[in-house]
């Protein structure tokens, strides 16, 4: 398990002395919401709400209102109940002495919003759909390791894996890739990419979809029906801000109750503004750099070494991150026990880059940009747009890169376009790009990146957005993730780091804290490590 103690104690601690100062009475003027509807301001609007077919990290925020997984995590990031009884495990029988049958066992008592009950068969539905080729499923990991799925009753689920493999206990939560969907509703269509219910989805969460206003906002309903207990909070609306300005302003004149994960930026020029309580939480993404090694000059490792030693991973920290979330250059955060410490971020070297750059033979013109056999050396760097982080950075990287002689023109897309896939023309999935500056989310706390780093997740089988082969690499994430032994694992996923240390398919720049503010009244709020802040928002409380 992933351990996040020393950054949530720093966050928490900051957090502490900044809700002292704003804990002021609210501005004179200050507009208030009403007492019933809890207002949450998201920059990013989803693609779809349907979390077969999901890609983006506000669609696992919106799947955890409207859906339910088998299990979830906690704030701790310790997986718990939610359709399921219990959490299987080898000890209560739930995990085969083999390891290769998983069986849950499901409540009673959990309805879909339109009044059906959930079963298994709703389970076996979702790993058909997740697996049915037809969809435009982005990851299929740990799914892809399961033979089937039996369901001996209406409230029996049996998984039953190809091999033994650690990963599945994490599989069917409450988010994308692995909220559970109706098959009443879903099971008569050839595919889901364009189904009606991607927009106006029926779930079993504690709260219905009721509107969809595109570019604008979106309207739940507390289901008093929830197995787990009706939603303390009766309504909700969640609305799309344009970018992070919109955000800034819409806080400070308390337009809305909630701003889910900050901009680091928003975040800091929030500080001193009364009646806003600020939470900064430790989290399983990293902001890293994508190198598409299938578009020369980056399929040479030396270019893509240049490109790291020349830029300054602490000047991005301290002028970009504002000294907020932890430095890393991989894919496991330094905070936790899987952890390599002999593997570090690359040294600002200008020097060692343009040696680096030279014995690949791209030699500094007259114009002052490298070449090579007439071919000038020009990268696409690509991102979101309207986030204010991200352009800081991307200024940084293009000064730093122009001073070794590379000439980088930036480009970026609203996120859904960005992250769209292959099939419809999104530029990451469908490697249109030299550089990608992106984040990406650690949905459990197992360490196994087997949908960023095989030859299995590339695109558009996974996460593998820099096209990268490295058979050493995807033998060892196989390995790891086919056995329970802790210090097993851990050796492996030491050398996993060593390789992609040195190969650098992709460089993380942040560990990013997922910031959050709210209003004085809002209780309950216990942002997770991992998926969601909204994991237990049926628990949330709001007194105005």
């Amino acid at each position: 398990m992933r351990l996040f103690r020393g950054m949530v104690t720093v966050t928490l601690a900051i957090a502490a002395l900044w809700t002292l100062a704003w804990l002021a009475a609210r501005p004179a003027g200050a507009q208030s919401g009403p007492p019933d509807t809890l207002r949450i301001a998201l920059v990013e609007e989803p693609g779809t709400l349907n979390p077969v077919v999901g890609t983006l990290a506000v669609e696992s925020d919106l799947a955890a209102m409207i859906f339910s997984g088998l299990t979830r995590y906690d704030d701790r990031g310790n997986q718990i109940p939610d359709l399921a009884e219990r959490v299987p495990t080898r000890a209560n029988g739930g995990i085969s002495a083999d390891g290769k049958t998983i069986t849950y066992h499901l409540v009673h008592n959990a309805h879909w919003h339109d009044g059906v009950p959930v079963t298994s068969d709703d389970v076996k539905f979702t790993f058909e759909a997740l697996m049915n080729r037809s969809n435009n499923v982005v990851n299929r990991e740990p799914y892809d390791e399961m033979l089937r799925v039996e369901t001996p009753d209406k409230y029996t689920v049996k998984i039953v894996l190809r091999r033994t493999w650690a990963p599945a206990i994490d599989g069917f939560s409450d988010r994308i890739d692995g909220a559970i969907v109706p098959a009443h509703l879903l099971r008569k269509l050839g595919d889901l990419n364009h189904a009606d219910f991607n927009a106006a989805p029926i779930g079993s969460g504690p709260y219905k979809f009721v509107a969809w206003h595109h570019g604008s906002d979106m309207t739940l309903d507390a289901d008093p029906a929830f197995y787990r207990g009706a939603p303390k909070i009766p309504h909700i609306v969640v609305r799309f801000l344009e970018n992070d300005n919109t955000m800034l302003i819409a806080l400070r004149t308390h337009d809305v109750d909630v701003g889910d994960t900050l901009n680091i930026s928003t975040f800091t020029n929030l500080a001193g503004t009364p009646g806003l309580i600020p939470v900064s939480n430790a989290k399983t993404y990293f902001e890293h750099l994508t190198f598409n090694t299938a578009h020369p000059p980056l399929d040479d490792r030396r270019v893509r070494q240049a490109l790291c030693y020349a830029l300054d991973v602490h000047e991005i920290y301290r002028n970009v991150y504002h000294n907020l979330g932890a430095l890393g250059p991989g894919s496991i955060n330094p905070v936790t026990p899987w952890y390599n410490h002999r593997v570090g971020d690359y040294p600002f070297d200008p020097k060692r880059a343009a040696q680096l750059l030279d014995d690949a033979g791209w030699k500094i013109g007259p114009d002052g940009t490298r070449a090579r056999n007439g071919q000038r050396l020009t990268l696409t760097l690509i991102s979101t747009a309207s986030n204010i982080t991200r352009a800081q950075t991307m200024v940084l990287l293009q000064q730093r890169w122009k001073a070794i002689g590379i000439d980088v023109s930036v480009k970026t897309f609203p996120a859904a376009t960005m992250f769209a896939q292959a099939a419809n023309g999104g530029p990451f999935y469908g490697g249109k790009f030299d550089v990608g500056l992106a984040a990406l989310i650690n949905a459990t706390p197992d360490p196994n990146e087997l949908n960023l780093n095989t030859d299995g997740a590339i695109p558009p089988n996974g996460n593998n957005t820099s096209f990268y082969h490295n058979a050493e690499l995807t033998h060892l994430e196989d390995a790891a993730a086919q056995t329970f032994d802790v210090a097993a694992r851990k050796r492996m996923y030491d050398r996993i780091q060593e390789i992609v240390a040195r190969e650098v398919p992709y460089y993380t720049l942040n560990w990013l804290p997922v910031n959050d503010v709210h209003v004085p009244g809002l209780d309950g709020v216990r942002p997770t490590i991992v998926n969601s802040t909204f994991w237990n928002i049926a628990d949330w409380q709001l007194k105005r």
